[in-house]
Protein backbone atom coordinates (compact mmCIF):
# COMPACT_ATOMS: atom_id res chain seq x y z
CA UNK A 1 0.00 0.00 0.00
CA UNK A 2 1.27 3.40 -1.19
CA UNK A 3 0.57 4.90 2.62
CA UNK A 4 3.57 2.39 3.65
CA UNK A 5 5.97 3.43 1.85
CA UNK A 6 9.57 4.36 2.81
CA UNK A 7 11.55 7.39 1.69
CA UNK A 8 15.07 7.00 1.39
CA UNK A 9 17.94 8.78 -0.81
CA UNK A 10 20.89 6.15 -2.36
CA UNK A 11 24.15 6.36 -0.82
CA UNK A 12 25.34 8.39 -3.75
CA UNK A 13 22.87 10.86 -3.75
CA UNK A 14 23.79 11.02 -0.35
CA UNK A 15 26.92 11.57 0.36
CA UNK A 16 27.84 13.02 -3.45
CA UNK A 17 24.61 15.25 -4.31
CA UNK A 18 23.74 16.71 -0.35
CA UNK A 19 26.94 16.40 0.66
CA UNK A 20 26.02 14.80 4.20
CA UNK A 21 28.76 11.94 5.64
CA UNK A 22 27.17 8.17 5.92
CA UNK A 23 26.00 7.68 9.23
CA UNK A 24 26.51 4.20 11.38
CA UNK A 25 23.89 1.53 10.54
CA UNK A 26 21.86 2.45 13.35
CA UNK A 27 20.55 5.50 11.94
CA UNK A 28 17.88 5.30 9.23
CA UNK A 29 19.21 7.66 5.62
CA UNK A 30 15.68 8.21 5.26
CA UNK A 31 15.11 9.99 8.63
CA UNK A 32 18.30 12.28 8.43
CA UNK A 33 17.35 16.25 9.32
CA UNK A 34 17.85 17.86 5.29
CA UNK A 35 15.23 19.61 3.34
CA UNK A 36 15.57 17.15 0.18
CA UNK A 37 14.60 13.81 2.67
CA UNK A 38 11.89 16.40 4.31
CA UNK A 39 10.06 16.86 0.71
CA UNK A 40 10.81 13.05 -0.01
CA UNK A 41 9.58 11.81 2.98
CA UNK A 42 6.42 13.99 2.63
CA UNK A 43 5.52 12.86 -1.12
CA UNK A 44 6.07 9.36 -0.89
CA UNK A 45 2.92 8.02 0.25
CA UNK A 46 1.44 9.14 -2.63
CA UNK A 47 4.53 9.66 -5.41
CA UNK A 48 4.50 9.96 -8.04
CA UNK A 49 1.26 11.75 -8.05
CA UNK A 50 1.11 15.14 -8.82
CA UNK A 51 4.77 14.71 -10.13
CA UNK A 52 6.29 15.14 -13.04
CA UNK A 53 7.96 12.69 -14.97
CA UNK A 54 11.82 13.49 -16.46
CA UNK A 55 11.05 12.95 -19.98
CA UNK A 56 15.06 12.70 -21.00
CA UNK A 57 14.82 9.16 -19.47
CA UNK A 58 12.92 6.29 -21.24
CA UNK A 59 13.21 4.01 -19.01
CA UNK A 60 12.81 3.13 -15.68
CA UNK A 61 9.84 5.76 -15.52
CA UNK A 62 11.53 8.20 -12.64
CA UNK A 63 10.09 11.66 -11.44
CA UNK A 64 10.89 15.24 -10.87
CA UNK A 65 11.39 16.43 -7.29
CA UNK A 66 11.64 20.19 -6.48
CA UNK A 67 13.28 22.29 -3.27
CA UNK A 68 14.17 25.87 -4.18
CA UNK A 69 16.30 26.03 -7.43
CA UNK A 70 17.26 22.37 -7.10
CA UNK A 71 15.68 19.95 -8.80
CA UNK A 72 15.49 15.87 -7.86
CA UNK A 73 14.73 12.40 -9.53
CA UNK A 74 12.96 9.99 -7.41
CA UNK A 75 12.36 6.21 -8.49
CA UNK A 76 9.28 4.04 -7.05
CA UNK A 77 10.72 0.60 -6.23
CA UNK A 78 7.08 -1.17 -5.67
CA UNK A 79 9.02 -4.51 -5.11
CA UNK A 80 9.74 -3.15 -1.84
CA UNK A 81 7.81 -0.37 -0.88
CA UNK A 82 10.75 2.44 -0.93
CA UNK A 83 10.64 5.74 -3.21
CA UNK A 84 14.21 6.20 -3.68
CA UNK A 85 15.80 10.02 -4.36
CA UNK A 86 18.11 8.83 -6.77
CA UNK A 87 20.10 12.76 -7.55
CA UNK A 88 19.82 16.20 -6.90
CA UNK A 89 21.49 19.17 -8.98
CA UNK A 90 20.75 22.53 -9.84
CA UNK A 91 18.48 23.84 -12.41
CA UNK A 92 20.71 25.63 -15.31
CA UNK A 93 18.52 25.08 -18.05
CA UNK A 94 20.28 25.02 -21.84
CA UNK A 95 23.65 24.56 -19.95
CA UNK A 96 25.75 21.20 -20.17
CA UNK A 97 25.55 21.07 -16.20
CA UNK A 98 21.96 21.26 -16.00
CA UNK A 99 19.92 19.24 -13.89
CA UNK A 100 18.01 17.08 -16.54
CA UNK A 101 21.32 16.78 -18.85
CA UNK A 102 22.90 15.25 -14.96
CA UNK A 103 19.78 12.71 -14.46
CA UNK A 104 20.62 11.62 -18.29
CA UNK A 105 24.84 11.24 -17.72
CA UNK A 106 23.74 9.41 -14.44
CA UNK A 107 21.33 6.85 -15.74
CA UNK A 108 23.38 6.24 -19.00
CA UNK A 109 26.85 5.30 -16.41
CA UNK A 110 24.20 3.12 -14.70
CA UNK A 111 24.83 5.28 -11.37
CA UNK A 112 20.91 6.46 -10.82
CA UNK A 113 19.59 3.91 -9.77
CA UNK A 114 20.04 2.50 -6.54
CA UNK A 115 22.98 0.14 -5.94
CA UNK A 116 24.03 -2.96 -4.47
CA UNK A 117 25.18 -1.07 -1.89
CA UNK A 118 22.03 0.65 -1.18
CA UNK A 119 20.22 -2.59 -0.94
CA UNK A 120 22.82 -4.19 1.77
CA UNK A 121 22.64 -1.29 3.59
CA UNK A 122 18.70 -1.08 3.42
CA UNK A 123 18.81 -5.15 4.77
CA UNK A 124 21.18 -4.20 7.47
CA UNK A 125 19.16 -1.26 9.27
CA UNK A 126 16.19 -3.60 8.83
CA UNK A 127 17.92 -6.04 10.81
CA UNK A 128 19.12 -3.05 13.63
CA UNK A 129 15.43 -2.40 13.78
CA UNK A 130 14.40 -5.55 14.45
CA UNK A 131 16.81 -6.31 17.03
CA UNK A 132 15.81 -2.90 18.94
CA UNK A 133 11.98 -4.05 18.82
CA UNK A 134 12.47 -7.05 19.87
CA UNK A 135 14.69 -5.66 23.15
CA UNK A 136 12.09 -3.38 23.98
CA UNK A 137 9.37 -5.25 23.37
CA UNK A 138 11.42 -8.24 25.34
CA UNK A 139 12.32 -5.39 28.43
CA UNK A 140 8.62 -3.96 28.95
CA UNK A 141 7.70 -7.55 29.41
CA UNK A 142 10.39 -8.24 32.27
CA UNK A 143 9.47 -4.65 33.88
CA UNK A 144 5.96 -5.51 33.72
CA UNK A 145 6.65 -9.20 35.61
CA UNK A 146 8.85 -6.88 37.77
CA UNK A 147 5.49 -5.40 39.08
CA UNK A 148 3.34 -8.34 39.09
CA UNK A 149 5.61 -10.77 40.49
CA UNK A 150 4.64 -14.37 40.78
CA UNK A 151 2.30 -13.63 37.37
CA UNK A 152 3.67 -15.42 34.09
CA UNK A 153 3.37 -12.83 31.33
CA UNK A 154 3.46 -14.18 27.80
CA UNK A 155 3.80 -12.08 24.64
CA UNK A 156 4.42 -12.60 20.85
CA UNK A 157 7.54 -10.08 20.41
CA UNK A 158 7.28 -8.71 17.34
CA UNK A 159 3.89 -10.41 17.00
CA UNK A 160 5.77 -13.58 15.50
CA UNK A 161 8.75 -14.30 18.72
CA UNK A 162 6.96 -16.18 21.57
CA UNK A 163 8.38 -15.09 25.15
CA UNK A 164 7.36 -15.82 28.77
CA UNK A 165 8.33 -14.25 31.82
CA UNK A 166 7.53 -14.21 35.23
CA UNK A 167 9.69 -12.92 38.52
CA UNK A 168 9.61 -14.88 41.65
CA UNK A 169 10.71 -12.89 44.68
CA UNK A 170 11.77 -14.88 48.30
CA UNK A 171 13.93 -14.45 51.19
CA UNK A 172 15.40 -11.34 49.48
CA UNK A 173 16.45 -12.85 45.98
CA UNK A 174 14.78 -12.32 42.99
CA UNK A 175 14.41 -14.99 40.51
CA UNK A 176 14.25 -13.42 36.51
CA UNK A 177 12.69 -16.02 34.57
CA UNK A 178 12.44 -16.11 30.64
CA UNK A 179 12.02 -18.61 28.05
CA UNK A 180 12.16 -17.83 24.14
CA UNK A 181 10.72 -19.91 21.63
CA UNK A 182 12.95 -21.45 19.26
CA UNK A 183 10.27 -21.74 16.84
CA UNK A 184 8.06 -18.02 15.72
CA UNK A 185 4.79 -18.00 15.53
CA UNK A 186 3.81 -19.91 11.93
CA UNK A 187 6.45 -22.58 13.09
CA UNK A 188 9.79 -21.34 11.53
CA UNK A 189 12.74 -21.95 13.02
CA UNK A 190 14.01 -18.60 14.98
CA UNK A 191 17.82 -18.14 14.24
CA UNK A 192 20.03 -18.77 17.67
CA UNK A 193 21.87 -16.01 17.13
CA UNK A 194 18.68 -13.78 17.82
CA UNK A 195 17.67 -15.24 20.28
CA UNK A 196 21.51 -15.26 21.88
CA UNK A 197 20.87 -11.52 21.29
CA UNK A 198 17.81 -10.55 23.23
CA UNK A 199 19.53 -12.91 26.06
CA UNK A 200 22.51 -10.22 26.41
CA UNK A 201 20.23 -7.60 26.05
CA UNK A 202 18.63 -8.78 28.94
CA UNK A 203 21.31 -9.68 30.82
CA UNK A 204 22.98 -6.10 30.24
CA UNK A 205 19.83 -4.34 31.44
CA UNK A 206 20.36 -6.56 34.92
CA UNK A 207 24.08 -5.87 35.28
CA UNK A 208 23.57 -6.94 39.25
CA UNK A 209 22.10 -10.28 38.41
CA UNK A 210 24.07 -13.39 37.52
CA UNK A 211 22.10 -15.50 34.63
CA UNK A 212 22.16 -19.63 34.06
CA UNK A 213 21.11 -20.75 31.23
CA UNK A 214 18.32 -23.53 32.70
CA UNK A 215 15.56 -26.41 31.10
CA UNK A 216 13.27 -26.47 33.73
CA UNK A 217 10.45 -23.55 34.51
CA UNK A 218 9.05 -22.53 37.83
CA UNK A 219 5.17 -22.31 37.22
CA UNK A 220 5.63 -25.27 35.17
CA UNK A 221 7.72 -27.29 32.96
CA UNK A 222 9.87 -25.84 30.24
CA UNK A 223 8.92 -26.63 26.62
CA UNK A 224 11.30 -28.58 24.15
CA UNK A 225 10.67 -25.93 21.79
CA UNK A 226 11.59 -23.02 25.09
CA UNK A 227 15.13 -21.74 25.53
CA UNK A 228 15.06 -20.69 29.01
CA UNK A 229 17.40 -18.01 31.16
CA UNK A 230 17.36 -17.28 35.17
CA UNK A 231 19.05 -14.64 36.64
CA UNK A 232 19.12 -14.05 40.44
CA UNK A 233 19.57 -10.88 41.60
Amino acid sequence: MPDSRRARPTIRCLTQDLGLSLPPLDTDLGELDDPWLAELRRTAPTSPRAQKRILSIAQPLVYRLRVSSQRGVTWVDEEHEIVWLCAVHRREEDSDDDAYVWFARLHDDGELLPSADDRLRDRAEAVIRLQRGLTAELLQLVSDALVRQGKELMSDLGGYLPCRVVVLGSGGVEEIWCALSIRATDGTHIRDELRDILFASLEAHFPDAIFEARSDWPTGRAEWWEAVRLGLR
